[in-house]
């Protein structure tokens, strides 16, 4: 007999009507039937025989397609016995640090070099976002990056804004000079596109709109999800948006994310060790997928980063992200600013202005 080995990086997610096989090597996914992800369990345990015969004769065609694609697309392999020696897959997740990613709004009169900052980024913080909503001269994005050298950060996001950037040739020379420096959005720009510089190897993502303050963070799109080992194991055990992450915002205040309202003191006041002590800052980043209304049914919820800051219902954390329009049970993507059921919440944020 035959039978049909998926490799142990393939991981099929099941959603209410439709599922995600995600290949955790080559960072992709495929979206399937629930029906085909289905054929897909049942030969993790049975001969291809054995499942033509209990599908029926009539299926045969289009399960030997399932097995044709899995196979072209090197997600598995035909063998004559099921591999159980191959290595399971391991789903945990564990970093030996406190805080892993960190969000800075970049505000002047705030001091980056002081004891706060350097006890942050000893603890072996791997991602900075520095978020820019109003113009900031070269000469200072010099000197915000230099307090980074010699920190164990490995990728450094720089969110600025169009009016006052420096033209590609100088955002180049300046990424050559802090390598950290792994990718930029410039918003409030004339026109949506994206170009490519130190080599091709950094993006500079052009974004038309204005992005002024926290209130645009947490939208749910495709082009956000993450198909990798790092991310979809998190996601097994911890909220992939706030667990260990902490921001600090304009006006130096500690929060999980720009956007949650709730402080953990502030810059120049409060300790870092008494930041982490408290068990209040670490609540949202236990919220799992599968806790959370409509991710819970979700077959993306491994590959998308959430949103704890915007929710369908304020009053509720395991509400729906409320900047997500796709509908797991009808498998529609519709644009959230008009659904009439989010209208309350949407007040509720003060988000009417962005979403005109």
């Amino acid at each position: 007999m035959e039978y049909l080995n998926l490799y142990a990086n393939c991981r099929l997610v099941k959603g209410a009507r439709m599922s995600l096989l995600c290949d955790l090597q080559m960072r992709r996914f495929y979206h399937l039937p629930n029906d085909t992800a289905d054929v897909l369990i049942f030969l993790q345990q049975h001969a291809i025989e054995e499942c033509l015969a209990h599908y029926g004769e009539d299926n045969r065609e289009t399960i030997t397609g399932y097995i044709d694609f899995i196979v072209n697309k090197e997600l598995g392999f035909k063998d004559n016995r099921l591999q159980e020696e191959l290595t399971p897959l391991d789903l945990s997740w564990d970093r030996y640090t406190d805080i892993t990613n960190v969000i800075i709004e970049y505000q002047e009169d705030i001091d980056y070099t002081s004891a706060f900052f350097r006890e942050l980024f000893d603890l072996q913080v791997q991602g900075l976002e520095i978020r820019c909503y109003h113009k900031i001269a070269l000469d200072k994005m010099h000197e915000l990056l230099e307090g980074f050298n010699g920190t164990t950060l490995r990728f450094i996001k720089l969110v600025l804004p169009y009016e006052g950037t420096p033209e590609l040739r100088v955002l180049d020379k300046l990424v050559k000079q802090y390598p950290r420096v792994k990718s930029l959005l410039i918003h409030a720009s004339p026109v949506d596109k994206q170009e490519k510089i130190f080599d091709g190897s950094v993006p500079v993502t052009f974004f038309s709109k204005k992005i002024n303050s926290c209130l645009a963070c947490g939208e749910i799109r495709t082009g956000y999800f993450l198909t990798n080992m790092e991310l979809f194991t998190e996601s097994q055990h911890y909220n992939t948006c706030l667990n260990r992450k902490l921001s600090i915002d304009q006006q130096g205040y500690i929060r999980n994310c720009p956007s949650m309202k709730e402080d953990f003191g502030r810059v120049g006041e409060t300790s870092l060790q008494e930041v982490l002590a408290n068990k209040a800052f670490h609540r949202y980043g236990k919220i799992r997928k599968e806790e959370i209304a409509g991710c819970k049914d979700c077959e993306f919820r491994h590959v998308c980063t959430d949103c704890r800051a915007y929710v369908e219902d304020p009053q509720d954390i395991y509400s729906k992200p409320l900047k997500c329009g796709y509908n797991p049970y009808t498998n529609i993507w519709d644009d959230w600013t008009e659904n009439p059921l989010k209208q309350s919440a949407i007040a509720w944020y003060g988000l009417e202005e962005i979403v005109k």
